[in-house]
């Protein structure tokens, strides 16, 4: 079994970043690729150019800016780049499969139907790539991968943005270079569309257009080239011809292209042309190899018991920490497994011997195999010293065994202790285990005292040694070891299917965990399971590519139209409603009523109308000269419809009578609200009308579009509100206003984006604002600040939103709805203004601070605890103090402390500092008798104040500070941020000096509940420090998509630390093994501020949550509880054929007992 990439050479890195490199991909004059794995054993491509010099650095972060501005239609996404220090590389998606060129030269020339695919699938790529202003500028076979879902185009390293500069060195490959490039002239996206023309016809023939050669001669070729139509398809030879046509201005735009290669029977598609185009060349599949840990782990399955028990052992040695080591042959156990598995996994390249010693050449399956990862996770603690261990017995071997280089005192403790009772997946080679021996023994001889310790440590270490040759515990492990690799495969798994089908995604998470519910990795896909916001993906039978389907105004009901035929479908159930037959051929939109009662079709001769229940027209066509390119829909009422003409506004009709309908002065109506009483008219630039229907006259509204065109208009479901979107001629961005209606008032209004809809949606709550393959933004009607930003996958088609789910629907261009639950939007904030919140450690009492008055609420219910007590003085500083009985806050140049009880002021006093004019922060000692504060003037920190609430007595000191404080647990020390961090001890009155490093950490901070360690929050990463913050003690690796944690919170336990990021999206992470668990909350928005808080409850089985706005929420953390959420959610079981697939060779089980 052989790995298709070269190995890599001595002189290749083994990690660059976070990426551990598996082998080269490719090399050319440009630089190198790799094949690479991160943390998570996600495969990637690295490419490192070949030179490092300010124009590679510019060209590097030119490619890196151009690829992630491609939408990703038939294109390997860019994930980051390191492009401002050496080594240089940049990061984009693993595309698994082989390169066209490879393929034509296995396989030859492609028939017909793959090579009309294939120039969809180029011309998707390329059109996606102009609409971002890229040129590519290397478009050969040789960047065109043949992958699982398709082909898709890669490696922008020549790539610059379109426009009159285009120009500069002459790059690329000559013989699918443009002549006009080729002479020096600007390389347009017309030299792209050459390209693709070369492209072709060289999947037509099997070998390039312009033979290949010396380059001069290439160039002339070039230059002199006139495309050989014959054999070309008959749809695809003019097409090529134009695309190599000699003048640059004569040839197509690659959008045109896709167009004229999607259209049936003269009409282009109605749908979106990138996503049907990646959906076409997506039956044109590759075939993938195996990823490194696959590979791995198929070698595992095929190696005995005995074989696979020493796997561990030997790859753990071949690590040394962060770095690869070899491992001589007498360094590992004597086994004749060991023999053979080495023979195994060196014929796969994945060892490889020499001098002999082993070394693994590949050493990006430290990170691909996750039962390796997994070895590592839980030998983390043990293997520096078995390192030790193995150096000084080697050493101790090699000078003749001499007694003075055998380990001794504290260090031989901790080896022999490791060695009899904390070794996990490491056995002792010959050599360790009579180093031990002798060492115990000096040891014996050396102390009676030591000797008892050695003696205890030697028997256990005997018994543990023992235990290890025994089938039965080789049973044990390798059962262990399977279960553990299923669990972690079908995690995996879960997470690849999270977005296609939910709820298998769901079982699969639950399945994992119940095989190992120990592991991290299952408790992480658990947590992901429940957090998921994709609920439902139901997709219609019966689609093709030539199908049409709609959905209804809350997006329950699916209308899909496949041969004249059209069949409705309940979605929440999958249950078919409906079927309508004779809708003929040429259907280019649906629309179906809120009921499913009601269906319209528009073909090129107008609409009709069905009745879906008998299944009979109403009536004849209407509408006649309605275009497809537009929407057809009901209102939510069924009695209008609104008819898309092309490039002009919707009209809406009425249903029963066929007629359009007007405003009183005759205007087709292009909006009308649900009750009919308002009626919007957009009569062109510079004109738009709301006219009050009952009373026959136009409402005078403030902003009304009145310099650009309305080219959008909704109402709410009550006909309060209305959302239009305006074209402003020379600006760059819509306008969306928002007006409500009965007090002709502007709520607001505000820049949109370009192709961007808008509606007025949940009972009025929120105006939605998307557009295709981007962002669908929920912003409350009250606020500016969106509430929910979800990505919206490339394809969809329809958006639809269910107020009795409380859930979002997306319809893609084949027929699949995807419902999406997004009820956290509901979930209630502190009304009124936006306030200051503090939250007291228990999450039961918040504090709210509004204008110029304090009370405290119940977080989950929001009722008047206590107050409100008067606030009169600048400042928002609050604090509650570790017992919860008290509350301080700044009053201006005042501190109150409140009884939290009854709301009554304990103690009021001045600030000392001179001028101060409020409290910045605030915080208690742990015993409640010292309330540390740091005062300012003019927005300047002064000194720290220390205020003895038992004696009435402030301590000013000479250390000034600004940002949050708090006190150690045990109170012997304060930990100021800000830009520079200072630890201050309090007893003794001064600054504890704190590591160079440390001192600039930055970021917010908590302290363990046993006061030895301290998590700071980083920009995306999370480190531990000691008390006296001159130890970095550990780092959590990085998380692919993760924002800046501002908030961290640690388990009552100390075993698990909360972060808060930027959504609010909420994360664990495991602190013994430095591991991220899993998300726990997204919300989907931006919640952040000075408001936001996270705490654990006393038992550590929920996590409770503020955001900014003052939403609370509990998480539940028992696993136990979260299964069966997850179970619920799903709604069924695993079925036969799933358990096959995705569990073979395990006795079924319930899954969700």
């Amino acid at each position: 079994m052989a790995h298709l990439m070269a190995p890599l050479t001595p002189s290749d890195p083994h990690r660059l970043g976070r990426y551990w490199l598996a082998g080269r991909l490719g090399a050319g004059g440009q630089g190198v690729v790799y094949e690479a794995y991160g943390e998570a054993g996600e495969r990637v491509a690295v490419k490192v150019p070949r030179f490092d010099s300010a124009d590679s650095r510019t060209r590097l972060a030119r490619e890196a800016a151009a690829a992630q501005r491609v939408a990703s239609f038939c294109t390997a996404k860019v994930i980051e780049a390191q492009v401002d220090e050496a080594p240089l590389y940049i990061v984009s998606e693993y595309v698994p499969g082989r390169s066209l060129r490879e393929v034509a030269a296995g396989a030859g020339a492609y028939g017909q139907g793959a090579l009309r695919r294939l120039a969809i699938g180029v011309a998707t790529a390329l059109t996606a790539i102009h609409r971002a202003g890229i040129v590519h500028r290397d478009l050969k076979p040789d960047n065109i991968i043949l992958g699982p879902d398709g082909p898709r185009v890669i490696d922008f390293g020549v790539a610059r943005e379109a426009g009159p500069t285009t120009s500069g060195p002459i790059m690329g490959t000559p013989g699918y270079m443009a002549p006009e490039v080729l002479t020096g002239r600007a390389a347009t996206g017309a030299a792209d569309v050459w390209a693709w023309g070369m492209v072709v016809l060289f999947a037509a023939r099997g070998h390039d257009a312009v033979e290949a050669g010396e380059p001069m001669a290439v160039v002339g070729r070039v230059l002199e080239f006139e495309a050989d139509l014959s054999g070309l398809p008959e749809e695809l030879a003019p097409l090529v011809s134009a695309a190599t046509a000699r003048d640059p201005a004569d040839r197509p735009a690659a959008g045109d292209l896709l167009l004229r290669l999607l259209a049936e029977g003269g009409r282009p598609d109605a749908a979106d042309p990138l996503a049907r185009g990646g959906i076409v060349a997506g039956e044109l599949k590759g075939q993938a190899g195996p990823d490194l840990g696959a590979i791995a782990e198929e070698l595992y399955g095929e190696l005995s018991e005995a074989e696979r028990a020493v796997v561990p052992e030997v790859f753990l040695r071949l690590l040394d920490g962060d770095a690869l080591r070899p491992v001589e042959r007498e360094e590992l156990p004597e086994a004749k497994a060991v023999d053979s598995m080495l023979g195994v996994f060196a014929s796969a390249g994945i060892l490889a011997a020499s001098g002999g010693a082993y070394e693994l050449v590949a050493p990006g399956l430290v990170r691909a195999w996750p039962r390796l990862r997994d070895w590592l996770a839980g030998n983390r603690e043990g293997l520096p010293v078995h390192r030790r261990l193995a150096e000084a017995a080697a050493e101790w071997d090699d000078h003749g065994r001499k007694p003075t280089d055998l380990l001794h005192g504290t260090n031989l403790d901790r080896t022999l202790r490791w060695a009899a009772t904390e070794r996990k997946d490491l056995t002792l080679a010959r050599r360790e285990r009579e180093f031990l021996d002798a060492a115990a023994g000096q040891a014996r001889r050396r102390s009676r005292r030591r000797g008892l310790v050695a003696a205890v440590l030697a028997v256990l270490l005997v018994a543990a040694l023992g235990g290890l040759g025994t089938a039965e515990y080789l049973r044990r492990e390798s059962a262990r070891q399977r279960d553990e690799a299923l669990a972690r495969e079908l995690a995996l798994r879960a997470a690849g299917l999270r977005e296609l089908e939910p709820a298998l995604s769901g079982l699969l998470s639950v399945a994992a965990w119940r095989l190992a519910p120990a592991l991290i990795e299952t408790s992480g896909a658990l947590y992901e399971a429940a957090s998921q916001h994709v609920t439902d993906v139901f997709v219609a039978p019966y689609v093709n590519t030539a199908s049409v389907q709609a959905l209804s105004a809350d997006g329950r009901v699916l209308a899909s139209a496949t041969d004249g035929t059209a069949r409705l479908w309940d979605v929440p159930t999958g249950r078919k409603l409906h079927e309508v037959t004779g809708l003929g051929a040429g259907v280019q939109t649906l629309a179906v009523s809120l009921d499913g009662r009601l269906l319209a079709a528009l073909d090129g001769k107008g609409v009709r109308l069905w009745d879906t229940v008998t299944g009979r027209p109403l009536g004849g066509r209407f509408a006649g000269k309605a275009s497809g390119l537009g929407a057809l829909e009901f209102d939510r009422t069924g009695r209008r419809l609104s008819v898309p003409y092309g490039a002009e506004a919707e009209q809406w009709w009425d249903v029963a009578t066929r007629t359009p309908l007007t405003a009183p002065g005759g205007a087709i109506l292009n909006g009308v609200s649900p009750d009919g009483h308002y009626g919007f008219v957009a009569e062109g630039e510079e004109s738009a009308e709301v006219w009050d229907l009952g009373r026959g006259r136009p409402l005078d509204l403030p902003m009304m579009p009145g310099t650009g065109t309305a080219v959008e208009a909704r109402f709410s479901d009550d006909g309060r509100d209305l959302v239009v979107v305006e074209d402003v001629p020379r600006h760059d961005k819509p306008r969306i206003h928002l007006y409500e209606l009965p007090a002709r008032t502007t709520v607001y209004e505000f820049d949109g984006q370009n192709a961007q809809a808008a509606d007025v949606v949940f009972g009025g709550r929120y105006v939605a604002m998307w557009r295709p393959a981007d962002l669908l933004t929920l912003r409350p009607r009250d606020s500016l600040v969106p509430a929910l930003r979800l990505p919206l996958p490339d394809g969809v088609t329809q958006v639809r939103f269910d107020l009795a789910g409380k859930a979002v629907r997306l319809l893609d261009a084949v027929g699949g709805v995807s419902t999406v639950d997004v009820s956290t939007v509901f979930d209630p904030p502190v009304e009124g203004e936006l306030p200051d919140l503090r939250m007291r450690q228990d999450g039961r009492v918040l504090a709210v601070k509004r204008r110029s008055r304090l009370e405290l609420l119940d977080p989950a219910t929001h009722r008047r605890l206590a107050g409100p007590v008067a606030w009169k003085g600048e400042g928002s500083a609050m604090a509650f103090s570790r017992d919860g009985t008290l509350l301080a806050y700044g009053d201006g140049d005042r501190v109150r402390v409140l009884d939290v009880a009854d709301g009554r002021e304990r103690q009021a006093f001045e600030l000392a500092g001179k001028g101060a004019e409020r409290a910045d922060a605030l915080a208690f000692s742990p015993d409640g008798r010292t309330l540390a504060v740091l005062p300012s003037r003019f927005e300047r920190g002064l000194p720290l104040e220390l205020r003895d609430l038992a004696g009435g007595r402030t301590r000013t000191t000479k250390v000034a500070g600004v940002g949050p404080m708090s006190f150690a647990p045990d109170g012997s020390r304060l930990l100021m941020g800000g830009p520079e961090l200072r630890l201050y001890d309090p007893a003794a009155g001064a600054v504890l000096p704190v590591g160079a490093e440390a001192r600039l950490i930055g970021g917010a901070f908590a302290y363990s509940p046993d006061g030895r360690q301290v998590a700071f929050s980083h920009p995306g990463r999370l480190t531990l420090w000691d008390r006296d913050l001159r130890t970095l003690l550990g780092a959590f690796p990085t998380v692919p998509g993760a924002d800046q944690f501002e908030l961290p919170a640690w388990s009552p336990d100390g075993r698990l630390i909360a972060t808060y990021e930027k959504g609010p999206r909420i994360r664990l992470w495991d602190v013994a093994s430095r591991r991220h668990i899993g998300v726990v909350f997204d919300g989907l928005a931006e919640s952040m501020g000075d408001n936001i808080w996270l705490g654990f409850s006393a038992d550590g089985t929920k996590l409770r949550t503020l955001d900014d706005a003052g939403t609370f929420r509990t998480h539940d953390l028992d696993r136990r509880h979260v299964a069966a959420t997850v179970c619920a959610r799903a709604g069924r079981a695993l079925t036969a054929a799933e358990w096959r697939a995705y569990l073979p060779g395990v006795e079924p089980f319930d899954v969700c007992r």
